[in-house]
């Protein structure tokens, strides 16, 4: 909890899926790095352990959303999404689907409830999708500078465009553009080639749209 969020009596919501029906989807930019936490039992406060003893850990990842509660005039669209083991798998997997490391600030995280109630023996299940975000062309220069930074990478919720390659049911589930398989888009005059090959296709994208002359052509979103 923030310092703030103590003192003012306030504190930033959780995303509750029980009252969401199947279907129900978070999404939001990553605004905090992600933390750790032992998980409690069941509507409790008990804190929650494996049968070998070990504690059952989770992820807490705070998004900025696009919701609001029209009861609290001072909501600012920011939400917390557990991330329990149970979560963990298809998380990790649209993380893996882009090429990124892991969840970080400014990266895009949908999460949809696809089944479950949430009771004993039918547990809810999950699909999820990720945009990592974009870089800092300066940075694949050597650190020389000269390079525009690269604006913001296109955002989960994007319509996909016309000329966008196609997407996997999945990703076009959850309002996420991009292709469906890997794309190989050519070094850019001055860039390091092997950095530049490291480089998720997504931020690839982000950095060439970046680079293009005014009224140029633009790449299609991932």
């Amino acid at each position: 909890m923030d310092a703030n969020d103590l003192l003012m009596g306030g504190g930033i919501k959780s995303v509750n899926w029980k009252k969401n029906p199947i279907g129900y989807t978070v999404i939001g930019t990553i605004t905090e790095t992600p933390k750790v936490e032992q998980m409690t039992k069941f509507e409790s406060t008990e804190l929650d352990f494996w049968p070998s003893g070990d504690p059952k850990m989770q992820i807490v990842v705070t998004l900025q959303t696009d919701e609001r509660d029209p009861a609290n005039e001072h909501d600012d669209g920011k939400r917390r999404l557990h991330i329990p083991p149970r979560m963990m798998a298809c998380v990790r997997e649209a993380i893996q689907r882009v090429g990124a490391k892991g969840l970080e600030i400014g990266g895009r995280l949908a999460v949809r409830r696809i089944g479950g109630t949430g009771q004993t023996g039918d547990p809810f299940t999950f699909a999820a999708e990720y945009g990592a975000p974009a870089v800092d062309p300066g940075g694949l220069l050597g650190g020389n500078g000269g390079a525009p930074a690269a604006p913001a990478a296109p955002m989960l919720s994007q319509p996909a465009q016309p000329a966008a390659a196609p997407v996997s049911p999945a990703a076009q589930s959850l309002g996420i553009t991009g292709p469906a398989q890997p794309m190989t888009i050519p070094c850019p005059q001055g860039m390091d080639p092997d950095k530049w090959a490291a480089l998720p296709v997504a931020q690839q994208q982000a950095i060439v749209a970046a680079m293009a002359p005014a009224g140029g052509g633009q790449l299609p979103p991932f």
